[in-house]
């Protein structure tokens, strides 16, 4: 931020969201949050905090949107040579 000249307009906040302390709301939200599989760092319910806690009324999330494409798959064979030996381990 401060290397581009925008210090005086961005603030950054490196903290929990839990934990923030802001005077006012906010136009824009940035943050990565989604890991892999979109959901793998459970970091959603964070997200949804500081949308709704600090987030100007038709302010902006970035990233706004994400895709999971998923699709069925049988794979009972390769799991049971891999995996099998858990259902008898004593």
């Amino acid at each position: 931020v401060k290397e581009n000249g925008y210090e005086d307009v961005i603030r950054v906040l490196q903290c929990r969201v839990e934990d923030c302390q802001l005077e006012e709301k906010v136009d824009i939200i940035v943050s990565e949050w989604m890991g892999f599989y979109l959901l793998h760092e459970s970091m959603l319910s964070s997200v949804l905090t500081a949308r709704d806690k600090f987030l100007k009324p038709g302010g902006l999330m970035l990233p706004k949107t994400a895709k999971l494409y998923a699709a069925p798959v049988n794979m009972e064979d390769y799991c049971n040579e891999r995996f099998g030996f858990w259902t008898d381990v004593f």
